[in-house]
């Protein structure tokens, strides 16, 4: 990691956001970023999940630990892994696990937005920390301009729900079709490795794409509190590759185990400082 524990967790909670510089080898970046347009030549065109996204420029793979095993090296990356671990203070699920896959595009590939629906865009919460972060991590160079680049606003994650009126973002989403970001905003320009991690409460956004496809995956960890009490995950379903530490962090557990155990030491992970 390019910046200490320490200094990454410190610029999240002030800024809501960290870049992390080559947070994944360039070896598992290229065999992931090979599985998944493998995955994707085999299955077009019933790859896509359906979603509230109905941008036709974009390939989204929901559940993608079961369907690409190379997807879980992404867990055994110290680099990636030890942020989110000590922002969530060791409690930790993966809540979803995704690739993107955005082609060329002349409009924005996302307007504003926050993650989780209204019921989670708290203001953050500096002593429990966020609910959900997620961490995005690229395959492809987004270091020049125009190549469907992440947008945040860095603090944004500090704002009430209703920050802004409707025609501000009307205004920015207008902007943002043309490449235009709200005073303040970061365009993130990520080589192959890097990854951003931010909470579920950052405004966020993609930029128009002019350059080439652009792919990356997405990992929503949450903390482990959250995971339904009384809803078990059956081992049975989870794809055979996977090992026991991956269905650990996406939330397969035998049928008997106590419900009151998922928030014990036993049944979360081992911290990534320690790797």
């Amino acid at each position: 990691m390019t910046i200490s524990l320490d200094a990454a967790l410190a610029q999240f909670t002030e800024q809501g956001f960290v870049l992390i510089k080559q947070a994944v080898p360039e070896a598992i970046v290229r065999t992931l970023d090979g599985a998944v347009l493998q995955l994707a030549d085999d299955r077009a065109p019933d790859l896509t999940h359906s979603s509230f996204n109905t941008n036709h420029a974009l390939t989204q793979v929901r559940n993608a630990a079961n369907l690409i095993p190379e997807y879980q090296l992404l867990f055994k990356c110290r680099d990636l892994m030890s942020l989110p671990c000590r922002i969530l203070n060791g409690s930790i699920q993966v809540l979803g696990s995704e690739v993107l896959r955005r082609d060329v595009y002349q409009q924005a590939h996302e307007p504003w937005h926050r993650d989780s629906g209204a019921f989670l865009e708290r203001p953050y919460d500096e002593v429990n920390g966020p609910l959900h972060l997620k961490a995005q991590v690229f395959f492809t160079d987004t270091q020049p301009k125009n190549s469907g680049n992440l947008v945040l606003i860095p603090g944004s994650h500090w704002w009430p729900v209703h920050h802004k009126d409707g025609d501000y973002w009307d205004s920015a989403n207008d902007a943002l079709a043309h490449g235009g970001v709200p005073d303040g905003a970061l365009v993130v320009h990520a080589e192959p490795g890097d990854a951003v991690i931010f909470g579920n409460t950052m405004w966020h956004a993609v930029l128009p794409n002019l350059t080439q496809e652009r792919r990356s995956a997405i990992i929503r960890f949450g903390q482990a509190w959250l995971r339904p009490y009384d809803h078990h995950c059956d081992p049975a379903a989870a794809a055979g590759h996977l090992s026991p530490g991956s269905r650990l962090l996406l939330g397969y557990h035998p049928s008997e185990v106590n419900p009151v155990d998922l928030y014990k030491e036993p049944t979360t992970t081992h911290s990534w400082d320690a790797q």
